[in-house]
């Protein structure tokens, strides 16, 4: 974030040393004008669903056993790094390639498991419940080719742009989730298992934007930008893998899992929803040719 106000202070006080030039800026014969942007910026952020899981059973001594869970992922908002290139003609229409790298969206949030249950020996009820952090991370670029119009004029030029897009990227996620059963000893007691996601994100979705240049010289200007990106929705699952020893919750005996525990369990675990559209701001330096 530093950073980012030390870009935009520079920026400001090159824009208020230069302000007298815009006078003389003339307006150019040129069929084609090239314009080459880079901006820094942040992007307002992704969205994702939480997951859950239910289950209901009753054991020989253990009964009337009522657990769930809910995983509820956060996403933090990345900044972002962007270039453009832009073939523009005398009359403002013109095609834009545009490049955007989002640095990475760390994942936080809980995983939350409550279970209830009776006891046959003395037949009243028990409660239980566990949280666990949430990790991981989202990496996303995108680039795109739009159309765009642009306003010419001498100081001040809007313009508005659209097209493709491509992104590509991945999503990582690790977190606990509980899972009961009945012991040896036909109690009742549970284990925490890891699950997690990682998968790669690509598609092909759209983007739509606007902007201002303010011009300090006719060939260098003050950009400013603001574009939303309509992208795919991916439907991800989080998976346990319970291989190895595990200690229970309630007695902290130590288990070795049968296999079988994690296809039962991946089985009761809603799928997350990851939607990758964002919307985007941003401000930087363009060049014209």
């Amino acid at each position: 974030m530093k950073m980012a106000f030390k870009f935009f202070g520079i920026t400001a006080l090159v824009f208020c040393l230069l302000t007298p030039l815009p006078a003389k800026i003339q307006r150019t014969n040129k069929p084609l004008k090239f314009e080459i942007g880079i901006n820094f910026g942040s992007t307002l952020g992704y969205s994702i669903t939480e997951s859950s899981y239910s289950d209901a059973w009753d054991g020989y001594d253990a009964f009337d056993i009522q657990e769930s869970g809910t995983i509820s992922p956060e996403l933090s908002k990345p900044l972002s790094f962007g270039g453009n290139f832009s073939l523009i003609t005398r009359k403002g229409i013109g095609v834009q390639i545009n490049f955007d790298y989002n640095f990475d969206s760390d994942i936080t949030g809980t995983s939350i498991y409550d279970v209830t249950h009776s006891d046959h020996n003395t037949y009243y009820g028990r409660q239980n419940s566990s949280e666990w952090d949430n990790t991981g991370t989202v990496k996303m670029m995108v680039l795109s080719l739009n159309l765009i119009y642009k306003y010419q004029s001498k100081l001040f030029c809007p313009w508005v742009s659209g097209g493709a897009s491509y992104y590509s990227g991945n999503i990582e996620a690790s977190s606990i989730v509980g899972y009961g059963f009945e012991d040896y000893w036909y109690d009742f007691d549970y284990w925490g298992l890891p699950v997690s996601i990682d998968e790669s994100l690509s598609g092909i979705g759209f983007n739509v934007g606007g902007g201002f240049d303010i011009h300090f010289t006719r060939n260098i200007a003050f950009t400013v930008e603001a574009r939303y990106y309509i992208l795919k929705k991916h439907e991800l699952n989080l998976v346990t893998d319970v291989s190895g020893e595990y200690e229970s919750y309630i007695w902290e005996i130590t288990y070795t899992i049968n296999p079988t525990v994690a296809d039962y369990v991946n089985e009761l675990i809603d799928s997350l929803e990851f939607n990758a559209s964002f919307p985007k701001i941003a401000a930087g330096i363009k060049f014209s040719f």
